[in-house]
């Protein structure tokens, strides 16, 4: 058996529900495949909403809620997770695109690129 990787919850919002989610099957005492069973998804989805890599459909969600007794946590959370997977920018850039819309000019420097119309005769 492959030694448990587990996920990082402050990597994002995605990682931080599925780690969630993963803590909250293994209290209930579930397997991936007791809890796939009834939901129309298999263990790999499931197995990769836990590591953060995908997002959890809101109907999967209601069923997991239902199996987990978690009392709506993760249909009201589905949001959530959704709009953070969609943002785009990894942690470091953050501050970047937050300031991108107030600069006044943007500079690149690459010193291996020779721009087009530097190219031509």
């Amino acid at each position: 058996m492959p030694a448990r990787k587990d996920t990082d919850a402050s990597a994002s919002v995605p990682c931080f529900y599925g780690a969630e989610l993963r803590f909250k099957r293994e209290a209930a005492g579930l397997t991936l495949d007791q809890l796939a069973d009834g939901s129309f998804r298999g263990v790999p989805f499931l197995s990769q909403i836990e590591h953060g890599e995908r997002r959890m459909p809101l109907d999967l969600a209601r069923h997991v809620d239902r199996k987990l007794g978690t009392d709506g946590f993760f249909e009201r959370r589905c949001e959530d997770a959704r709009k953070a997977k969609q943002s785009g920018h990894v942690e470091y850039f953050a501050d970047v695109a937050e300031m991108e819309p107030d600069a006044q000019t943007i500079e690149d420097w690459a010193p291996m690129l020779v721009p087009g119309l530097l190219q031509t005769a």
